[in-house]
């Protein structure tokens, strides 16, 4: 397995990867070409055998602040350190010195790193 840059090749493998964990947003492979390859965007991909198998994006100034707003792994290569390789080369590619992020269910994980934990805030438009 390989941890690679993204490229528009891997937007079909992300958007299918989405699908079966159910993320409607980057299940359209048009939406996973495009907010990819946004500016500011960082993302990471876990390829093994041709196919993407996991990928994390971030978004950052490229100087102090990034933020982690996906992360994803297919489920048979999980618990294998996929993630945390994802993490740790999407965070270096930033160039920045923190990173931000939500989550749900993997406080566990996320506290594996050096970290601060700060409560925080996911804003909707009204």
């Amino acid at each position: 397995m390989t941890i690679e840059p993204y490229l528009v090749e891997h937007a079909d493998g992300i958007a299918a990867l989405c699908d079966r964990l159910g993320w409607p947003t980057y299940a359209d492979p048009d939406v996973a070409r495009r907010g990819c390859a946004a500016p500011g965007v960082v993302v990471r991909v876990a390829v093994e055998d041709g196919r993407v198998v996991g990928f994390a994006q971030a978004m950052g100034d490229g100087v102090m602040q990034s933020f982690l707003s996906q992360l994803a792994v297919a489920p048979g290569h999980r618990r294998r350190g996929v993630a945390r390789r994802l993490v740790e080369a999407v965070f270096a590619a930033t160039g920045t010195e923190r990173m931000d992020l939500v989550t749900d269910d993997a406080e566990a994980f996320y506290r594996s790193f050096p970290h601060r934990a700060k409560p925080g805030f996911r804003i909707y438009p009204g």
